[in-house]
């Protein structure tokens, strides 16, 4: 039988009389008719013997990797499991790639057999990412016990690719369970089983219900000691192996093809202790998602109160920035929107954040940003976060006159910054020093000193800078060509047409849609401050970059008071993209990668020498409500070793390092 394409797209299904779905595209069934959750227990985890080695984890994390999601029963069942087992504070990390993933209707179609998993498949339900191939990072937590799903959407042998680090995580169990051999070559040759090699430690286990020949040659070439026991229900041999070590380099050699100088540094910290510069949205995000792991957080703002600065913005809009760009950047944007809206609807279920998800419409306002649009949504054929509407569909979900078309985003959303942050910092594990200006680092051998402007020194095992723009302060983050950008929010009575106004508007302006008593508008950036003196007047400006939107917006407006104005500097990039993650030790590196100013096409083999246990986390400009929760998570993962939220290709994006080996390759340095 011929192989599917290998192409991205969501799973073709039938069903037959018992409600069992069955792949169009490989001609084969997902599970066993006799019983689908006891095949998924015996096949994977009593063959894992998972009850018994989750009773001793000592809080450590738990990883399990499995070859084909499916509709996720193995991993809702394994959910089930860790609910009931006795695994103290430790989280499961869970990871499953899938070429062909289902629509949510299928699996509500599916789930719907299933009652007794029923709380855990509601809860996946709600959050199911958009059916957008990369890395779609799921935080839950079913009694107290937190589960972090990292869906992986494409080609298996290439996503495991884009997830290796050579210093990074390793699995503790794998589930194989793609389709037949016999359709699906594939997915059980040498390559994939280097890939588990690769991301295996000794002693990982496996398992899988396939007993073929391929498999069996297929893993042990790859240092997997093989066993057969006795298969599910009427199924003669299953498999069953251990990991000894050794086998991963032909994966590493034929699959990887990451920069040496974009490696992550080996994360192994003795204390759990952490200091954070900056209480703005990066450093509270990040102080959040490393309290969540057992890290005690103290964070120093030099301001009276957290989020005083750019943060402190009475609403901030979650903004989907579509690109064109043919480097991986376009995609970082994409997925950093995705993991923001995941995150702050689960926060908003427990917490007043003024959470108001109404939806956003990017307008199309001249040729130019038209001409943009449509070359962004060429690149996303079939994606179902997003509706392409001409003038009058977009008057008519705006509920205002448009005479322009445009994008619209259902899940874009607004929510209040400060009171996201006060949220961030509630946790028990986190200090919150205010009023304190730290001045200097330095580190010791053993811990890092940060000294402030009073002389008071504290200690920790890391730091993190999020401090803005005023990361430049500090001799170790000096280098980086940081920059500011001037911004202004002001906020106004509501007027007839504009409180009709029934979701986020963008155009060269922004405009929100009204509340009980008023309404936001923003828009103009300028790259320096204004003076105090001149607000009046960026209101005014504001007010006619406004016009893009509407005319008819525009003159109300004018007529009505303007009760406040907000206005502050954010940081940004020459690229525009965030810099997170660690921080590099610039005379040291620039010796490692001098070649390249010579030779810009040099490959170099060495790793960078970073600073040990500093990284970075700023210039997130005017997207800090998408961009700060999925970069918050990225470092927590990196320092605690575990999977990373997002795929190699947008790390690099992000590495600080990409300015100094930029500058070397233009011989500017």
């Amino acid at each position: 039988m011929s192989q599917p394409n290998n192409s991205f797209k969501v799973a073709t299904l039938s069903w037959d009389n018992s409600g069992s779905p069955y792949s169009e595209d490989y001609q084969d069934i997902f599970h066993s008719k006799a019983n689908a959750l006891a095949e998924s227990s015996y096949i994977f985890l009593e063959a894992n013997d998972l009850n018994k080695r989750w009773k001793n984890l000592n809080n450590k994390s738990f990883i399990i990797g499995e070859c084909g999601f499916g509709a996720g029963l193995n991993f809702l069942n394994t959910c089930r499991l860790w609910r009931d087992s006795e695994t103290g504070d430790s989280t499961l990390y869970y990871i499953a790639s899938e070429l062909h993933p289902f629509s949510k209707n299928d699996l509500i179609n599916f789930y719907s057999k299933h009652p007794q998993l029923a709380d855990y498949s509601e809860r996946l339900l709600q959050l199911y990412p958009s059916l957008h191939p990369g890395v779609h990072s799921i935080d839950l937590v079913f009694a107290d016990k937190r589960i972090v799903l990292v869906l992986l959407f494409g080609d298996t042998k290439e996503m495991l690719s884009q997830i290796w680090q050579p210093n990074g995580f390793r699995v503790d169990a794998w589930y194989l369970d793609g389709f037949t051999p016999a359709l699906n070559k594939e997915m059980w040759d040498d390559q994939l089983c280097s890939a588990l090699a690769a991301l295996s430690k000794t002693g990982t286990t496996l398992s899988t219900y396939s007993a073929a020949g391929l498999v069996k040659q297929s893993l042990r070439k790859n240092n997997f000691s093989i066993e057969r026991k006795k298969g599910f229900a009427d199924k003669r041999h299953m498999l069953i192996g251990k990991y000894e070590a050794g086998g991963e380099q032909s994966f590493v050699k034929s699959r990887i093809k990451t920069q040496a100088w974009f490696q992550l540094p080996q994360a192994d910290f003795k204390a759990k202790s952490a200091i954070i510069i900056g209480a703005g949205l990066a450093g509270c995000s990040t102080a959040s998602e490393l309290a969540k792991t057992g890290w005690q957080v103290t964070l120093i703002e030099r301001q009276y109160r957290i989020a005083d600065k750019a943060s402190g913005n009475p609403r901030g809009i979650v903004y989907c920035k579509l690109s064109n760009s043919a480097d991986s950047s376009a995609d970082y944007y994409l997925h950093s929107y995705f993991f923001a809206l995941q995150r702050y609807q689960q926060i908003a279920e427990q917490h007043a954040i003024d959470w108001q998800p109404a939806g956003l419409l990017q307008i199309a306002y001249d040729e130019r940003e038209h001409r943009r649009q449509s070359l962004a949504i060429k690149k996303l054929a079939n994606a179902d976060f997003l509706q392409i509407l001409d003038a009058q569909e977009a008057s008519e979900i705006a509920g205002i006159s448009l005479d322009k078309s445009g994008l619209f985003f259902p899940s874009g959303a607004s929510l209040n910054p400060r009171t996201l942050c006060d949220v961030y910092t509630a946790d028990s594990n986190i200090k919150c020093i205010t009023d304190t200006e730290a001045i200097s680092l330095c580190f010791d051998g053993e811990v890092w000193q940060v000294k402030n402007s009073q002389g008071q020194a504290y200690q920790a095992a890391i730091v993190i800078i999020a401090n803005s723009y005023d990361a430049l302060n500090f001799q170790q983050s000096s280098h980086y060509p940081l920059l500011q950008n001037f911004g202004q929010i002001d906020e106004y009575s509501n007027s007839k047409f504009s409180s009709a106004l029934s979701c986020i508007v963008c155009a060269k302006a922004y405009v929100l849609p009204a509340s009980s008593e008023s309404q936001f508008v923003g828009g103009i950036t300028k790259p320096h401050e204004i003076p105090i003196a001149d607000r009046n007047k960026i209101a005014g400006e504001n007010i006619e970059l406004s016009k893009s939107i509407s005319s008819q917006l525009a003159e109300d407006l004018k007529k009505e008071q303007r009760l406040a104005s907000r206005s502050g500097l954010r940081c940004s990039s020459p690229d525009y993209l965030p810099l997170v993650g660690p921080v590099e030790n610039k005379i040291r590196c620039q010796e490692i990668y001098k070649v390249l100013s010579r030779n810009a096409r040099k490959q170099p083999s060495n790793e960078p020498i970073y600073e040990p246990g500093l990284f970075i986390n700023v210039a997130h400009g005017s997207h800090g409500l998408s961009s700060t929760p999925i970069a918050a998570s990225y470092l927590a993962s990196l320092i605690n070793k575990t999977p990373l939220p997002m795929s190699n290709a947008n790390l690099n994006c992000l590495h600080p390092i990409r300015y100094l080996i930029s500058n070397l390759k233009k011989q500017l340095l």
